[in-house]
């Protein structure tokens, strides 16, 4: 084998070994950590204490003294107010303008009328230079 590829094998062999070492020695990443961070988890039917496997170097003490670590508001938070969502997210179409289309068509399509065409063309000005004339391939967002 030539030299250059047995250096190159022994230093990816030595990085590999470091990763891996640098990954076990890691007490956030075991999975006794991991699992402590999960609400409500539980070990072989008994309670799993937050602080399990963190050292106490990692740990925070908050204003009463007690041991926390990373705890945001949304830890004392009820469990139906912490999947709540703050605001519907909207969501937006899209249409790709095909080879002889027009604002008429793609209106009746999506609206069901044809009525609707200036809705479409008021939204996207900056994409359509002339009504009469539309280049395929452009993309035309469609308001609700």
């Amino acid at each position: 084998m030539p030299k250059d590829l047995k250096i190159g094998l022994f230093v990816g062999l030595v990085l590999t070994i470091s990763a891996l070492l640098w990954l076990a020695t890691r007490p956030s990443l075991s999975p006794m950590a991991r699992m402590s961070h999960a609400p409500n988890s539980a070990h072989n039917g008994e309670s799993v204490s937050r602080d399990e496997g963190i050292p106490p170097s990692h740990r925070i003490q908050d204003q009463d003294g007690l041991a926390t670590h990373g705890q945001d508001a949304r830890d004392t938070l009820p469990d139906s107010a912490q999947y709540e969502q703050a605001e519907k997210i909207k969501t937006q179409k899209f249409h790709i303008v095909l080879k002889g289309q027009t604002l008429t068509q793609i209106s009746q399509k999506y609206y069901g009328s044809v009525d609707n065409w200036q809705k479409i063309l008021d939204s996207n000005r900056k994409a359509i230079k002339d009504p009469n004339k539309l280049i395929p391939g452009t993309k035309l967002i469609i308001p609700d």
